[in-house]
């Protein structure tokens, strides 16, 4: 007897321990959470601006109901559409808390955490229809594993749907993304994949499908400042299809993004590559092109879009129309540009290169920029001689590749002989002339050109002169 009721002694204590550890947690949990949106959010106003980010993307916490084993949290996430609509999307999340989640232990899982996330995307006017292709269940299931000291594991599950919008029938094969958290969830991993995407016009016939998408991205932070970040993605195919015209079609797509800022200043790389485009039956081989930026002050970048969308919000303008400032406002726009240009940022297309079975074609340009020394100056072209403080090209062009690409524009053979000799003829021309003005060089069926500019003078081709005699052999070339 006395040896039960010690049994039943231990039970209890242990049992009002782990009620204790329950609670303590479940406490930790929400603080944690609260943290991590107010975090989001901070990171988004970084990245957009304080007008941008807060009116454009943001996350709130509505509801926080905290249990003693669980809490039932809604958040609603809002945004803007491409026309500057505003979206809301909700969810709803069963938040189990550790440190032994009952919802984690029944799935098998007995390492202590700090909470598990059930969360389910509710119905909103924005997703209804996406609700509606699942009889009325999510479309959208986040499983998150929280640990202890800031790391975690997020699932997200997107079902199969197909609706009908607007006309258009979209078809989507559902997808998963996995995203693990560490170092307090600053740093993450992140990889998702999708099998197919398409949308269908149901009047025109005309049909966008995607095949294969996969993504991966890795991003650390050192400090609260100093962020990198390497994304990229990579398609198998994209087809456009209509039954009136011919086929687009891109292969092998692939995207890469790497990016480092420490404080405002940021330096990134962006390239596209896509192996194979075709046309219908024209072939028109691969093209990849890069672009980078370095020392470019996000936060005056931002001021700077920021108040250039103002002023047209102000003025009424829209896409098609011309924007005149007023004095006012060209000293506004004037005086962001400067900020922008103090951190001396340098940009460039470093290259674009276009490859068919017969050659390739390149070009790259950097263009390396600097605060003018007086702002005030109204002549542009004094204007533009201190802000451009050193501008490279480099231009390469394969005749065999530009012919081959002219005559596949003609389906009939004939036709295309005749465009593949009317483009050599135009070819020939236009590079004797240049070649006549020192502006290329041609060496066999290769026409190139290199022009350096800095410190107001210009080096073409190896050959140093004024940026006047260099402009005046631009002009009598193309005269």
């Amino acid at each position: 007897m006395k040896r039960s009721t010690g049994v039943i002694g231990v039970v209890v204590v242990l049992g009002v321990a782990y009620m204790g550890a329950t609670w303590y947690v479940g406490k930790q949990a929400q603080v944690t959470v609260e943290r991590v949106v107010a975090q989001a959010n901070e990171r988004v106003i970084k990245m957009l601006g304080a007008d941008m980010g807060a009116d454009n993307l943001r996350i709130e916490i509505n509801d926080y109901q905290r249990g003693w084993f669980a809490s039932d949290v809604s958040y609603t996430l809002f945004m803007k559409d491409e026309d500057g609509t505003p979206l809301e999307l909700k969810l709803h999340d069963k938040l189990q808390h550790g440190p032994l989640p009952a919802s984690a232990v029944a799935a098998g899982d007995f390492m202590p955490m700090l909470a598990h996330s059930q969360a389910q995307l509710r119905p909103t006017p924005a997703t209804q229809k996406w609700f509606d292709s699942q009889n009325g269940k999510s479309p959208l299931n986040i499983e998150t594993r929280v640990g202890f000291g800031g790391t975690g594991r997020s699932v997200w599950t997107f079902s199969p749907a197909e609706l009908v919008e607007d006309g258009e029938k979209i078809s989507f094969s559902g997808g998963v993304v996995e995203m693990n958290f560490t170092n307090d969830f600053n740093d993450n991993t992140a990889a998702g994949q999708v099998a197919s995407f398409s949308v269908t016009n149901e009047q025109t016939g005309e049909n966008l499908l995607i095949k294969n998408i996969q993504a991966n991205s890795k991003t650390t932070m050192s400090n609260q400042s100093d962020v990198s970040t390497q994304s990229n993605a990579t398609v198998q195919s994209l087809a456009i299809d209509s039954p009136a015209g011919r086929a687009v079609v891109l292969e092998e797509l692939s995207m890469a993004v790497d990016s480092q800022q420490k404080g405002k200043l940021l330096d990134g790389t962006l390239r596209y590559d896509f192996g194979r485009i075709a046309i219908g039956e024209i072939d028109l081989g691969s093209v990849s092109v890069g672009a980078s930026a370095r020392q470019l002050d996000v936060d005056a970048l931002t001021d700077l879009a920021t108040t250039y969308d103002k002023i047209v919000a102000r003025e009424g303008i829209s896409a098609d129309e011309e924007l005149v400032l007023t004095d006012a406002e060209e000293a506004v726009m004037r005086e962001k540009l400067v900020a922008m240009l103090a951190s001396s940022p340098s940009i460039s297309i470093d290259p674009l290169v276009w490859k068919n079975a017969h050659g390739e074609s390149k070009t790259g340009l950097q263009v390396d920029l600097a605060s003018p020394d007086n702002s005030q100056e109204q002549r542009t072209d004094v204007l533009l001689a201190e802000i451009l403080k050193r501008v490279k090209l480099d231009l390469s062009i394969s005749k065999p590749m530009l012919i081959q690409a002219l005559g596949q524009v003609q389906n009939d053979p004939q036709q295309a002989q005749q465009m593949q000799v009317l483009g050599a003829m135009i070819y020939d021309q236009y590079v004797a002339r240049l070649s006549g003005a020192g502006l290329i060089v041609a060496e066999g069926d290769t026409a190139s050109t290199a022009i350096l500019y800095e410190n107001d003078k210009v080096d073409l081709n190896g050959q140093a002169m004024s940026v006047p005699e260099f402009l005046q052999r631009a002009m009598s070339a193309v005269m």
